[in-house]
């Protein structure tokens, strides 16, 4: 019996153009995330009107006006033209065509790199060299995802047809 070959990392299948199509989709079904996730990023930076922050990877800007509620000002990083083009506008939110590995964002420019729901499609080495070049000293890195909860009926309904 022959092996299947292993799936190729994330990063190579073309992720900066893989969702052209899907932007009105996620504006419509994407998840929100907690408050208290947001606040537990900003905690113990600078007050939120000081705060710089790059959400990189933002796609439609959902992580980016959250923290931007919060009074930071956010450079919102996304390579797709079309999920930048979805996105509800906020004062707050600077948007900036750029990928993980080359933000085009200046040197130690940030408090806090957010990447959320976005870092498996980043080349992991490249994206953490960028994050260390944009953090100001004493920066943070926050990677957030959703985990499935399969104790949720929905969830369970719709992750129980592939594979875990």
């Amino acid at each position: 019996m022959m092996e299947r070959p292993p799936d190729p990392p994330l990063h190579e299948l073309a992720p900066t153009t893989r969702f052209s199509d899907r932007a009105a989709d996620y504006v419509r079904y994407r998840p929100d995330y907690p408050a208290a996730a947001i606040d537990r990023m900003l905690a113990g930076l600078r007050t939120p009107p000081e705060i710089v922050a790059a959400d990189v990877g933002a796609g439609t800007g959902i992580s980016a006006r959250r923290l931007a509620e919060r009074g930071a000002r956010v450079w919102a990083v996304e390579p797709n033209a079309e999920m930048r083009a979805a996105a509800a506008p906020h004062p707050l939110v600077t948007w900036h065509d750029g990928t993980a590995e080359a933000t085009g964002l200046d040197r130690a420019s940030v408090d806090l790199v957010l990447c959320a729901q976005a870092f498996h499609w980043f080349r992991p080495p490249e994206a953490v060299a960028e994050f260390a070049r944009i953090l100001r000293p004493g920066g943070r890195l926050a990677i957030v995802w959703n985990r499935r909860d399969r104790s949720d009926p929905l969830t369970w309904a719709t992750s129980s047809r592939s594979t875990p």
